[in-house]
């Protein structure tokens, strides 16, 4: 019925199995996130936004492809709000329009964009260990949520979703004229997805490599909704050089 219904059906179906799979700083060493650890990750990240006031507020998220950004995307969208994601490659002008039409409350953001994060805005850092000089670091975030679900916080987990709607704010390209906002809900969504699931005979043994942007709607949708709601797994490409050698 709607992505935290999704989430919550395959988190128990495929709980055991590889989300995400994805390359650490040894050679060869590889890191694994389950399908439960994900979903864990999910609900505290969510549990915390909730507990910073942000409840049903506009939360903007720009990085590379990787898997902070689809957890930011999923634990905001399934219970905090309503999940803005910009584009990767916007010149910083644009970015900044976008940030100021968009009305967003909070950014989560990788490393790259440290220098054009000087909007008036809650700064949520994806790389940042801890807090630090007014900046969230994600994964402190997490931590301090799985305390309040533990402490009995249950705010973000019982969350209602109206599937009908504005849960997610997209901006087209803006290659012919400005970038416009796009509006679409959880039912425009999950029933992409089931349609999806209709067409191609994928498992939860198969692993996505993914590779277009995940703020275009067909990555979003095919390359990394799509795996989770059958209990696969995705692999991040490194860049169109490294293609080969990363499948």
């Amino acid at each position: 019925t709607d992505l935290k219904d999704m989430l919550k059906q395959t988190g128990e179906a495929y709980g055991d199995r590889p989300a995400y799979i994805f390359k650490t700083e040894e050679k060869e060493k590889f890191k694994t996130i389950t399908h439960k650890e994900s979903r864990d990750e999910i609900n505290a990240l969510g549990t915390v936004l909730i507990n910073m006031g942000l409840k049903d507020k506009r939360i903007a998220v720009i990085s590379e492809n990787r898997y902070e950004w689809e957890l930011s995307y999923l634990a905001v969208a399934a219970g905090v709000g309503v999940i803005v994601p910009l584009d990767k490659s916007l010149p910083d002008n644009e970015l900044e329009s976008l940030i100021l039409r968009s009305q967003v409350e909070a950014i989560i953001y990788s490393s790259k964009y440290d220098a054009i994060m000087n909007i008036l805005r809650d700064f949520i850092s994806m790389d940042l260990a801890e807090n630090t000089q007014g900046i969230y670091a994600e994964k402190s975030l997490i931590e301090k949520g799985k305390k309040l679900l533990k402490e009995g916080k249950k705010e973000y987990l019982d969350a209602k979703i109206d599937a009908d709607k504005m849960g997610i704010m997209l901006f087209t390209s803006g290659t012919t004229a400005m970038s416009k906002a796009v509006m679409l809900s959880h039912k425009n969504l999950v029933t992409n997805i089931m349609d999806i699931i209709q067409r191609f005979d994928l498992y939860e043994d198969d692993r996505f490599l993914s590779f277009l942007p995940l703020h275009h709607v067909f990555e979003c949708t095919v390359g990394f909704l799509y795996p989770i709601s059958i209990g696969g797994s995705i692999a991040f490409c490194e860049g169109v050089k490294h293609m080969a050698d990363n499948i």
